[in-house]
Parts: C-alpha cells; structure tokens; sequence
C-alpha cells in the first residue's frame, strides 16, 4: 500500500519547484501525494517573491488557507502517513493539526512556518517535527523553538539555512539543504512504507 502524503505549499503553489519535490519523493518510495495550495491547482509562474506574496495575500491569506488545509485533512478518505508543509502551507498545516482527530494524519513535518508565532496557543495532537531557518523577521526562533518543545507532540529545530531554503522558487534556496531534508523525509517515508 502506498504512503499517503500531503503537501502544502507556500506561496509559490504549483510550480516548477513544488513539482520537483513531488518527483524527488516519488522516486525514493512507494507514494501517492496529494497537493494544496492557495491558488485551487493552478499552476502559477511568480517571477520574484514580491509578486507570489502580493498573489497569495489577495486571492487567499493565511486564515483562508488554513480553512483550506483543514477542508482537505477533514475529507480524506484514509489517514495521511505524512503531511508536509511549506511556509504558509506550514503555517496552515499547524493549525489545521490542532483541530483534527490523531486519526487523520500519523506525523507531519514543518518547514519555516513564519506566522507560528501567532498560533502557540494551538497544539497538534499528532507527532510534529518543525524544521525553521536560522532567522525569522517577527521573532526570534531559538525562543520560540523552547517554547514549542515543552508540547509533547512537538520537536522544533534550526538549521543554518534561510527561510524558503527548500523551494527552488525562493530566493534562499539551498540546494545542498533541500538533498538533506528531501533525505530525512525519505527516511520517513521508507521508515513506513
């Protein structure tokens, strides 16, 4: 049986990058992936983040998005093995967590979710690792990763790399960063296959 995967995206959403990802876990195990994303599936062509965060901001937003995310979790069928977020879709995913049932989703993975820190009130109820850059504009993120450890169901982590170090379509990515965390999530997603 395939793992199931979720993934949100940030605020790129469909596109060249978001693609590679999909290819680069279906590579490497058993998958079937579903996408979310703030713009309904179509595939967007941003040519700078400016422009991919002033689309975001009018034709979705943050609590739209994670309405969204919440929407897709809700109606699955199966539980999800695996949820991965993005950025926004990170930040969507954090909340949606704390609403659902553990039966939903079995472990989700975090990348930089920016807007956590107006959301630590929210607890997921399923394993969550969170992965943050090195630095974030709205706080400081060895402060904030202290205060999510104290969750019970909650890892949170830095690594020495920008915010967007795994999106090919931002202008922090890493391309030495994405091959290790693509490798932890392979990891997770052999680790259940």
């Amino acid at each position: 049986m395939p793992l199931r995967i979720l993934l949100a995206s940030d605020i790129f959403g469909r596109c060249a990058g978001l693609n590679r990802l999909v290819q680069d876990l279906a590579a490497t195990a058993t998958v079937q992936i579903q996408l979310v994303d703030p713009y309904q599936g179509e595939a967007q062509h941003f040519a700078a983040e400016q422009q991919a965060y002033a689309a975001y901001s009018t034709q979705c937003g943050h609590d739209m998005y994670a309405g969204l995310v919440a929407q897709v979790l809700q109606a699955a069928p199966q539980p999800f093995d695996l949820v991965i977020g993005f950025s926004a879709g990170a930040g969507a995913l954090w909340r949606a967590l704390a609403q659902l049932h553990a039966d939903k989703v079995k472990q989700a993975v975090l990348f930089y979710p920016g807007q956590i820190h107006r959301h630590l009130a929210v607890a997921p109820q399923v394993p969550t690792q969170i992965i943050f850059g090195d630095s974030e504009p709205h706080f400081a993120v060895a402060d904030i990763c202290a205060q999510l450890q104290q969750q019970p169901a909650v890892s949170a982590v830095s690594a020495p790399f920008a915010h967007g170090f795994m999106s090919p379509a931002s202008q922090a990515f890493n391309e030495a960063a994405y091959r290790q965390y693509l490798a932890v999530l392979t990891r997770l997603a052999v680790g259940r296959t």
